[in-house]
């Protein structure tokens, strides 16, 4: 029998937790409302797969019918479904049978999905967490067991899975600090919704012991590290290096600077740092990539804001022309704006130096494992929270550098250009970094393994 069998019946009952929380959630019902409301009206945003968040998945799950195993993989956005990639990968080769349920939050988690291959047994949109939708779509999926990815709970889903006999697994989890001073004051909820999990994999110990802190069971969180270092890296050839920086108008020798996943305010530290660069480095280049490409339009005013031309990868796609809209005056000078999904992993091999955004700005960071993992010096500001493990390990391996404003972002820059060894260096340490530390993936399958089989055990026995 797999370890910690015994825990795959420990907490089934509701409780007075559970009970208040519902009670809460139809408090903040009319909010619930009203935000979504803003969303479609205020930001034009969609209400893309509503029916499905209501439980509407019927068509979604036809592929899980008859009794081959059943592992649902829940990922919230783009992030966690690259985390989880490799992941899903390793399931496939050691448990053929198994059909695999894929379910995301957002719009962009779920073109991810396409993008990286997955090619699931079932697609949908997470359900709204109340007791009678997530029934409805438990009883549609029927899973053996449950993986989440980071720290993806809901309570009302983890009651009724485990209801079901399903059990409930985190991989790649962590817990950020913003996370961790949020839990501390729901703790009783957060201790409730961890006594549900039958696995906890932790992204490193800080994480497991904030884990075990919480309420969890020691005897169910392991340590298996981070997955993202399992991701497949796009090969770029030197042909495509010079087809990008053709077609971004740059130089074939030119210094590249590529400001990657910005946000709001980022873009104009990035600029003003370019313009002081620029000074002893006329030379350098800029290539912009906010995280949100909808933004483009917004980072292009800012570009001629600073009186630079700008090219919109975008519009250059869609036939709308490659070349560079100049604000009034018409300078040389031409900042690329790459506003377009799934190209940016490529696009790091034309950086000679990488800025990595969300981390100037409060807001957690972003993954910084594609530039180092093509050889390139991923410079990144002091707000890492979201990926703490992933920085301090590239600070250690020094093929990551940290940043505190400003001026420090305009004097890392200029010292890395100038120094062909430590680029050498980086360029070298870079993907021997990446393999050193991955093999997550294949330890998370492996727990995923035991839990599957546990289930189905169970299932025998229920038969």
């Amino acid at each position: 029998m797999p370890e910690h069998d015994v825990r795959d019946e420990r907490g089934t009952g509701m409780g007075a937790t559970w009970v208040i929380y519902n009670i809460l959630l139809v408090l903040l019902l009319p909010l619930i409302l009203l935000y979504l409301l803003y969303r479609l009206v205020v930001r034009s945003k969609t209400l893309s797969g509503f029916g499905e968040r209501l439980g509407g998945i019927a068509e979604r799950v036809a592929a899980l019918k008859g009794d081959d195993p059943i592992v649902w993989v829940h990922a919230v956005s783009a992030g966690e479904v690259a985390a989880v990639v490799p992941v899903v990968r390793e399931i496939r080769v050691a448990e053929p049978l198994a059909r695999i349920a894929m379910s995301t939050v957002t719009e962009t988690g779920r073109e991810m999905v396409g993008k990286r291959g997955l090619d699931p047994d079932a697609l949908f949109y997470f359900p709204f967490d109340f007791p009678g939708i997530v029934d409805r779509v438990l009883d549609a999926v029927r899973p053996d067991v449950l993986v989440l990815v980071e720290t993806e709970m809901w309570p009302n889903m983890l009651a009724a899975a485990r209801r079901r006999g399903a059990r409930v697994i985190i991989v790649n989890g962590r817990i950020s600090d913003r996370s961790l001073r949020r839990a501390r004051l729901l703790r009783p909820l957060f201790a409730w919704m961890l006594s549900k999990l039958s696995r906890i994999c932790a992204q490193s110990q800080e994480d497991a012991d904030r884990f075990v802190a919480l309420g969890a069971d020691p005897d169910i969180v392991t340590v298996t590290g981070n997955s993202k270092f399992d991701e497949r890296f796009p090969g770029v050839t030197d042909a495509d290096v010079s087809k990008y920086r053709q077609d971004f108008g740059f130089g074939r020798d030119a210094p590249v600077l590529l400001a990657a996943s910005t946000h709001e305010g980022e873009e104009e530290i990035l600029l003003r740092a370019f313009t002081r660069l620029r000074v002893t480095r006329a030379d350098l280049q800029l290539v912009i990539a906010p995280r949100h490409p909808e933004r483009g339009g917004r980072v292009e005013e800012l570009v001629h804001e600073h009186a630079y031309a700008a090219y919109r990868r975008s519009r250059a796609l869609d036939g709308g022309g490659g070349d560079p809209l100049a604000p009034e005056g018409g300078p040389q000078v031409c900042v690329a704006i790459l506003d377009t999904m799934g190209e940016l992993a490529r696009v790091y091999a034309i950086a000679t130096v990488a800025f990595v955004g969300k981390s100037l700005v409060h807001g957690g960071g972003h993954n910084i494992l594609q530039p180092v993992a093509l050889g390139k010096p991923a410079l990144f500001g002091r707000h890492m929270e979201n990926f703490r493990d992933i920085a301090a390990i590239c600070l250690r391996e020094e093929v990551g550098f940290e940043v505190a404003g400003p001026d420090e972002l305009v004097a890392e820059i200029d010292r890395l250009l100038g120094s062909e060894g430590d680029l050498a260096l980086v360029a070298a340490r870079g993907p021997a970094v990446i393999e050193k530390y991955s093999g997550a993936s294949a330890r998370n399958c492996e727990r995923i393994i035991e839990l599957l089989e546990a289930a189905l055990a169970g299932r025998e026995l229920e038969g």
